[in-house]
């Protein structure tokens, strides 16, 4: 029996996010988190918050069921190595949130017996409002591919892939799409505000019709095209701003942008 029914090794935004909504979803106490941190300034903070907390990865991978790796792609060639120096008995199931990382990489330092599940979030989960993908490698069991899919339905909406290249092929539309809306939302505000509007008014209405508008296309039941043409009247003001959109080929663009962000992904992988 683990001491820890969860572990996050790189307790940044994401690794924190997902390690409180499991204390607020009831799936475990506070102190059954154990988390990893260098800095000794965050590790008081943490543990005031109730979590336990240790400066070495090793403790962390002995010692708890879960192990959510939120650390930078880059950084896993540093730490890898530690963690399969531990020899931990059983393995715990591995949670990685890196994007690009794969279950091959992972696999070679820890074994192809180590559960893994792979999960592509985005940041929106921090408010319990996130969008993520999950696959498993053929040592974790439906059972805890479950358990992990219940974990972040608790902060937001999920689904689950049968193929590893998903997790990259999917990263334009959630992982990376926030980027792609606030592009939206700032250009839009600027205008606005180029127009006399204050900004926090701008901000204020634009986020709120953005909201609105993705709840239209999921309660609705009708398509994005469908609802385009019902705000855009004949000789109207909609259909001249869509008509400028569609000049500058804004398809186009969005599917070029999401080529490169899946072709940067695989690059990681490499």
């Amino acid at each position: 029996m683990k001491g820890y029914r969860y572990g996050v090794l790189g307790a940044g935004n994401m690794g924190l996010a997902i390690a409180r909504g499991a204390v607020n979803a009831g799936r475990c106490a506070a102190s059954e988190v154990l988390l990893f941190n260098r800095s000794e300034e965050k590790r008081a903070a943490r543990a005031a918050e109730g979590f336990a907390v240790t400066a070495d990865p090793s403790v962390l991978y002995r010692g708890c069921e879960q192990v959510i790796l939120g650390i930078k792609p880059q950084n896993f060639d540093e730490v890898l190595p530690v963690l399969a120096e531990s020899r931990p008995e059983p393995k715990p199931l591995v949670i990685s949130i890196a994007a690009g990382v794969s279950f091959a990489k992972m696999e070679a330092a820890l074994g192809a017996d180590c559960p893994m599940i792979r999960v592509m979030p985005n940041t929106p989960l921090l408010l319990g409002l996130g969008a993520s993908a999950l696959v498993r490698n053929a040592a974790a069991t439906v059972p805890q591919l479950d358990d992990v899919r219940g974990l972040f339905d608790s902060m937001g909406t999920t689904v689950v892939f049968e193929e590893e290249d998903m997790l990259n092929e999917v990263i334009p539309y959630n992982g990376s799409a926030p980027a792609y809306v606030y592009a939206f939302i700032e250009g839009m505000t600027r205008s606005a505000q180029s127009h006399g509007i204050e900004r926090a008014q701008a901000l204020q209405l634009i986020c709120k019709t953005f909201i609105g508008a993705a709840e239209m296309v999921l309660q609705s039941g009708k398509t994005p095209a469908e609802l385009i043409q019902e705000v855009c009247s004949p000789g109207g003001t909609t259909i001249e701003a869509v008509k400028v959109l569609n000049a500058a080929g804004v398809n186009s663009i969005l599917a070029e942008a999401s080529d490169k962000c899946i072709a940067r992904a695989y690059e990681l992988g490499k």
